[in-house]
């Protein structure tokens, strides 16, 4: 696209190079029939007889070539100052356009209005320069009325000019027909200049337009094979997700056989074995059941392993209220919402499942009142007591007056129950939304 401009620029600034140059030889052929042709008048005494045909007096002969010369030059400056310094500066190009046309009316002026092709470069550089179709079609509405209006067919009918052609009268008919020749040609070059500068600029125009409409083909297709890659990598996803699932199931199933299988079938078969002792040997029976609550406390300890390894990092790493606080850091610095942490009593120790289940409850609590209740505060209370802790957690958002469960708040109450405890969800009245959970706690049991 920056060639395609860059091509289109340089043919359209030859083309208005060449618009400049016709019309410096159209001024150039005019002062030299006007001067020329006083001096005529001057040689053979007829100056009298010129002055009282003729319905004004013209512009004294040496203004002519030096005031047009003058205003063209200024043309072609104000188009070099605009290139070099106000490209990117809309209002001055438009300043500098009614610069060009009113140039152009000066030079029109010096010309006893007889010749009007000026005004062809200030559509040039209209068209060039001004933005948008509807202020480029203002600026050549303006030009065309000009156009018709400084028209010395039209002006003489008011007004008392002087025309070129009276000069013409003092020449032969062959010298008249060279000067109209001469002039016409001069005329016509200009015009078709202007007519190959305007097909350069449709032309231009038009590749842009198909370049455009092949960028825009090429795009519509990356689009489509895009939404094909999407929906590929969204089945992928899928697919590695539901794979991941079984993965994560079939571990699970391992480590439930690998200990709470084997650990269960040695305590079945050693209180099998205790059964029939209790009646022969009661001493070897003591013993048998010594054995059997070892083998209870090992396979405890084993389905302890395989359980800390689905706990929370955090977890891992702090301890519970540690971990919630760390949380709650995380929310204050990565969004706008405030979350204050609140906690009455003495946090003690708990099981390593009951610290995992409370830590899912603030989080679920926590992420949905920032994402779907858009809340800018909210306070987590953990009441701790002797054994059973309550947890409040109450923001300032949206609320919902029609409480829908979905995933997030029926996993909440899946995970209370299944330390036996109650959860409750509620709005409030004046704005915000509540989850109320009562979880009874037992202590940690230690390994003697």
């Amino acid at each position: 696209m920056e060639k395609l401009d860059e091509k289109r620029w340089q043919n359209t600034s030859i083309t208005r190079i060449t618009l400049f140059i016709i019309n410096f030889l159209v001024i150039v052929f005019m002062s030299i029939v006007s001067s020329n042709t006083i001096g005529l008048i001057c040689e053979n005494s007829m100056a009298r007889e010129f002055i009282e045909k003729i319905k004004s007096v013209p512009t004294i002969a040496w203004k002519m070539p030096v005031f047009s010369m003058l205003l063209l030059f200024m043309l072609s400056l104000g188009v070099v100052v605009r290139e070099k310094f106000f490209m990117k500066n809309q209002l001055a190009l438009y300043i500098f356009c009614i610069f060009d046309i009113l140039l152009c009316i000066g030079i029109m002026g010096y010309l006893n209005m007889d010749y009007k092709g000026i005004l062809l470069i200030a559509i040039a550089n209209i068209v060039t320069y001004i933005d948008g179709k509807k202020r480029k079609s203002v600026f050549i509405l303006v030009i065309i009325v000009i156009y018709i209006t400084l028209d010395y067919n039209i002006l003489s009918i008011k007004v008392n000019m002087f025309n070129i052609n009276d000069y013409v009268q003092y020449y032969t008919s062959m010298q008249r027909l060279y000067f109209f020749s001469i002039k016409n040609i001069l005329n016509s070059t200009n015009e078709i200049i202007f007519i190959l500068f305007m097909i350069q600029v449709i032309q231009s125009e038009k590749d842009e337009n198909e370049k455009i409409s092949e960028l825009y083909s090429e795009l519509y297709k990356s689009s489509e094979e895009l939404e094909v890659i999407n929906i590929q990598l969204q089945d992928y996803a899928r697919k590695s997700q539901e794979a991941a699932k079984i993965k994560e199931r079939n571990r699970l199933a391992r480590e439930i056989h690998d200990t709470i299988g084997h650990t269960l079938t040695g305590i079945a078969i050693g209180l099998e074995a205790c059964i029939e002792l209790s009646e022969i040997n009661i001493s070897k029976m003591k013993i048998q059941m010594t054995k059997i609550s070892a083998l209870a406390r090992s396979g405890l300890l084993d389905v302890r392993r395989s359980m800390s390894e689905l706990r929370p990092d955090a977890l891992e790493r702090f301890s519970l209220i540690a971990a919630i606080s760390k949380l709650s850091e995380d929310i204050n610095e990565c969004t706008n919402t405030k979350v204050i942490i609140q906690i009455k009593g003495q946090a003690h120790k708990m099981a390593a499942d009951e610290e995992e289940i409370v830590y899912r409850i603030v989080q679920e609590g926590i992420t949905n009142a920032v994402r779907h209740g858009a809340a800018s505060e909210i306070i987590v209370a953990l009441e701790f007591a002797e054994n059973k802790l309550k947890i409040k957690i109450k923001d300032d958002g949206i609320g919902s007056d029609e409480i829908k469960k979905g995933f997030g708040l029926r996993h909440i109450e899946e995970r209370v129950d299944m330390l036996g405890g109650k959860v409750n969800f509620g709005g409030i009245p004046s704005g915000g939304f509540v989850i109320s959970a009562y979880l009874p706690i037992r202590r940690e049991i230690k390994n003697d």
